[in-house]
């Protein structure tokens, strides 16, 4: 309905988009991170709204067509249209208004080589888990110090010295949430539990 939307139209989306608090929330978790599907209890988990308010409000963002649904087995799940009409500019807008650990999470989620980050406990480092063969080491990103492992790496040295990942694993934050990752069974099996970030489904 707003895919291609003229004035009127755009004025009609940000009075909807913009409607309510609750609202806000909801978008601010999608558009964080765009490439993801999301589904309603994940939303609700990063949001800390009731699941009656992130159903009415997914309802209301796929009406308005910024986001679509799909169905897989008993699951329907949420995904934002990159497409939409003024997608950069409420991305644009979430990035600003958000922490810097979160503008740092946003760069990473639409990053393809980087398959975990984990936010020590002091949030000054951060340590990506990355395809072999494309990992970026030191890099700095808004005064973050960042360092980069090859999973093969992780894999590896999560079994022969667990402790050199620990500044990360115990009481750091998963920033990305990507639990289905295979290499979340191998920090399991190495018996650490990483909270999730605030906000992150």
């Amino acid at each position: 309905m707003f895919a291609h939307a003229g004035t009127r139209a755009i004025d009609d989306i940000l009075a909807a988009l913009f409607a309510s608090k609750a609202r806000a929330a909801v978008v601010r978790v999608l558009l964080l991170d765009p490439c993801r599907a999301y589904y309603q209890r994940q939303v609700e988990a990063a949001t800390g709204l009731s699941i009656r308010a992130v159903q009415r409000e997914l309802d209301r963002l796929v009406s308005m067509a910024l986001l679509y649904r799909r169905h897989e087995g008993n699951r329907i799940y949420y995904h934002v249209d990159q497409e939409f009409v003024v997608f950069e500019e409420l991305r644009s807008m979430a990035l600003k208004t958000a922490e810097p650990a979160d503008r740092l999470r946003a760069r990473l989620a639409m990053d393809g080589a980087v398959r975990l980050a984990f936010l020590a406990p002091e949030g000054e480092r951060v340590l990506l888990v990355c395809e072999d063969n494309q990992r970026t080491e030191g890099a700095t990103e808004e005064g973050f110090t960042v360092e980069a492992v090859e999973c093969a790496g992780f894999v590896r040295l999560l079994s022969e010295s667990p402790r050199r990942f620990e500044p990360y694993l115990v009481g750091g934050e998963d920033l990305l949430g990507r639990r289905d990752d295979i290499l979340w069974r191998r920090i399991e099996e190495a018996g650490y539990n990483v909270a999730k970030r605030k906000g992150v489904a």
